[in-house]
């Protein structure tokens, strides 16, 4: 590869790493978006930059995500929240005091661990996208444009939820997400 193709491609990355950095930020704070997701990571052990990634590739429309490698992506996200983003989150959580300077630093640091579970995720992305733009009728019709979205989640909830209980619970907090994120695709 020459070193012209690999600055492309390190510029292709920063660009895409901190859209999508951006842009969870904007969807993270949307109504009630923030509090769906985390009863999503702590209700149902889904990953949060999982669903935003899902959600910023229908909205831009990149397609990357498919049946085939939804395991793959999974696999990028456990092993960077395992061995990143999890022990920063317990170091945070132990402090009872949220307006601690200890508080505040441990979720800084914890937001960096986000950030570099995003970059690999994008690192991930641009080995399995799919030039082919999505058939989004037009852009017209907003639930073709959040089919990666409806394939994260339910994957995560067909692979990892076996109670039906909290299986009918998750695919509830589902459908709320994708409202919202139905609601925000203009906006985002």
């Amino acid at each position: 590869m020459s070193s012209a193709n690999i600055n492309h491609n390190i510029s292709v990355l920063k660009i895409w790493v901190d859209d999508f950095w951006a842009f969870s930020g904007k969807v993270y704070g949307l109504p009630n978006m923030q509090a769906h997701c985390i009863a999503w990571q702590d209700q149902y052990h889904g990953h949060v930059n999982g669903l935003l990634f899902a959600i910023w590739c229908d909205v831009r429309g990149y397609r990357v995500l498919s049946a085939d490698n939804l395991q793959q992506l999974n696999t990028v996200i456990v092993h960077s929240h395992d061995n990143d983003v999890a022990p920063i989150r317990q170091v945070r959580l132990a402090h009872s005091d949220k307006s601690s300077a200890d508080y505040k630093a441990a979720l800084s640091t914890e937001l960096a661990a986000e950030q570099r579970q995003q970059e690999a995720i994008i690192q991930w992305a641009l080995t399995h996208l799919n030039d082919q733009p999505l058939d989004t009728n037009d852009g017209n019709d907003k639930d073709i444009r959040l089919q990666q979205t409806r394939l994260y989640l339910h994957g995560h909830i067909a692979n990892n939820i076996s109670d039906q209980a909290l299986k009918n619970g998750a695919i509830a907090l589902s459908k709320d997400i994708e409202s919202i994120a139905q609601r925000a695709l203009p906006s985002v």
